[in-house]
């Protein structure tokens, strides 16, 4: 499962377009950071139809990778 957290302190590794981030789910499933859904970053509903997807509250350990939002799309980061 891919974790999709609020911003945090790492090394950014990529972007991701809303899609490419959908197509993940879809494959692994996700694990959604409840501020995420409090702030309206993500509808987990929306993404239930994708996969399996949890809301949990997460603390990414350094080395991670995780999926920040950003304006446009989403970060993907190496927590450190």
């Amino acid at each position: 499962m891919v974790v999709l957290a609020p911003n945090t302190d790492g090394v950014p590794v990529g972007k991701l377009t809303d899609k490419a981030l959908e197509a993940i789910v879809k494959r692994h499933g996700a694990i959604v950071h409840p501020r995420l859904v409090e702030e309206g970053w993500v509808d987990p509903e929306d993404l239930e139809g994708l996969g399996t997807v949890e809301v949990l509250e997460v603390n990414p350990l350094p080395g991670e990778v995780v999926f920040v939002p950003t304006r446009t799309g989403w970060a993907r980061l190496r927590v450190v």
